[in-house]
């Protein structure tokens, strides 16, 4: 929302309501949503230029708010599926309380977006993917429920724990989105879970009519689009496609796509699609030897196009490798915390990583420069580094981006605090403190916690008894909540002895 608001003014990227135009397949009724294709298009453009850089976690965003604006139309969709798949494959974590309410909106199709973007963000979470079904079949999304069925289907085989309920929870929601096929396959899983039910068997008789009808095409009232001939011809097209979709994919799947993308990219060395395909399908395997070819596809690439989207791609692989490294030496640090000699090796390979990271994120920023997460990352190497004043410039860069503010308020109040202005390191740790919003307790700590370290210095410094009380009560809460975070308890001794040396 605005720094101000108005009456009933909508905000930039909330689609309008109109009273008496629907939308495609919906009905006209009061407040029918009305699709704004050229408003969606502008966030879809943006998205998919951000999605070059590697920031999948907003560009996810920029498809879920052109999806406000215009849900219908499947192939943006299906980038969407395909961005949050590299998102999970990345590490990407689940979407916080605050980029959720950013998607807040009172009708069906904001519902439904939001419900979207938090599978997304989580595309393992089942609870997620129900409940996207549900707000797709209120929002009349028949046609997306239709395409993501298959896609959940598979992933509900793959769960470990499953029951009754959860496949009639499923079937319920396949079938509200008339995705027969899959309603057909969940009452097959639950007969096979509970086969004394015999209600079930007369739920396959009604999902089995349906399913014939629906795919024999005697459903739609003209077109004729369905014939048995046809579907048989797609049958193995469809099965390379379902396959190169998939999230959890088995070995065997994943060396066919491999083999697949290679071919492709063998056939159209100059396809962008084909090297970033097959430079993805071989990170993903993980292994030494793959991630290697992946790295030698992605700069071959880089030197035939000139994209450095590749040499970006290829960087991020060797960064992942000497993380791998670092993790290692730091196992042997933890068995044998006395070995100087695993401790100097640890050092050195952290170090190492630092300066491949900065020097990866230096270069990203002059290629992507509007992009605020990059520098705000590399602030945060260059304060791991020691270069606060460089880090400084990057996180006041970086403060009045609304996703990266409370981040980058604290950093820098870090960054002042390091270079021993405590005075100016509280202002900036108060500021991030004032910024938090409900649900993020997690992050009030480490700030709490830095906040008292530099009230405790001013104190010292200023002989100020004032500053030790202060940092009493904040040492008390953290206690209070967290009695073994940190050295709090250290701290509080030292705490005691200031207040009583210093005058208040």
């Amino acid at each position: 929302m605005g720094l101000f608001s108005f009456g009933k003014k909508k905000p930039a990227d909330q689609p309008a309501q109109d009273a008496t135009t629907p939308s495609a397949g919906q009905p006209a009724v009061e407040g029918a949503f009305v699709p704004q294709p050229d408003k969606a298009r502008k966030f879809f453009d943006h998205a998919k230029t951000i999605a070059q850089t590697g920031n999948y976690e907003y560009a996810l965003m920029l498809y879920a708010k052109g999806f406000r604006f215009d849900p219908n139309g499947l192939p943006r969709h299906e980038e969407f599926y395909k961005l949050a798949v590299s998102f999970y494959q990345s590490g990407g974590k689940p979407a916080g309380r605050e980029e959720i309410r950013e998607l807040e909106g009172p009708g069906p199709i904001d519902k439904f977006v939001q419900a979207e973007y938090v599978w997304a963000r989580d595309v393992l979470n089942m609870d997620a993917a129900f409940k996207m079904l549900e707000t797709a079949a209120k929002a009349g999304q028949v046609e997306f429920g239709g395409w993501i069925a298959p896609k959940l289907l598979d992933l509900l085989r793959k769960q470990k724990k499953q029951s009754k309920s959860m496949w009639l929870k499923a079937k319920t929601l396949f079938t509200n989105v008339e995705a027969y096929a899959e309603a057909f396959a969940c009452v097959e899983e639950a007969v096979r879970v509970d086969p004394t039910d015999t209600q079930l068997s007369a739920d396959l008789k009604e999902l089995t009519a349906r399913h014939a009808l629906k795919q024999g095409g005697y459903d739609k009232a003209t077109g004729g689009g369905g014939n048995f001939t046809s579907m048989v011809k797609d049958s193995g097209k469809q099965q390379q496609l379902q396959e190169q979709n998939q999230i959890a994919a088995s070995e065997e799947t994943e060396a066919r796509n491999v083999e697949r993308a290679r071919a492709e990219y063998e056939a159209n060395p100059m396809s962008p699609e084909a090297i970033q395909r097959l430079g993805t399908l071989l990170r993903r395997r993980a292994t030494e030897e793959s991630e290697n070819e992946a790295h030698a596809v992605f700069m071959t690439g880089f030197e035939r196009l000139n994209e450095y989207r590749f040499k970006m791609f290829a960087g991020e692989i060797r960064v992942s490798q000497m993380r791998r490294r670092v993790s290692s030496a730091q196992k042997a640090v933890e068995a044998n915390p006395a070995d100087e000699a695993a401790r100097s090796t640890h050092a050195a390979l952290r170090r190492e990583l630092l300066d491949l990271e900065g020097g990866e994120l230096r270069e990203r920023q002059r290629n992507y420069p509007t992009d605020r997460s990059i520098k705000a990352e590399l602030g945060r190497i260059e304060f791991e580094l020691g270069n606060f004043e460089e880090a400084m410039a990057a996180f006041q860069a970086c403060k009045d981006d609304a996703k990266l503010r409370i981040g980058s308020t604290h950093m820098l109040g870090r960054c002042f605090a390091a270079e021993g202005w405590h005075s100016e390191a509280a202002s900036e740790y108060r500021e991030a403190l004032s910024a938090l919003g409900a649900g993020e307790s997690e992050r009030e700590l480490p700030i709490k916690y830095d906040l008292m370290v530099s009230l405790m210095e001013l104190a010292k410094a200023e002989k100020n008894g004032t500053y030790a009380r202060e940092a009493g009560e904040i040492c008390s809460a953290i206690v209070r909540r967290d009695i073994s975070y940190r050295d709090i308890r250290a701290k509080r001794k030292e705490i005691d002895a200031l207040v009583k040396d210093l005058p208040a």
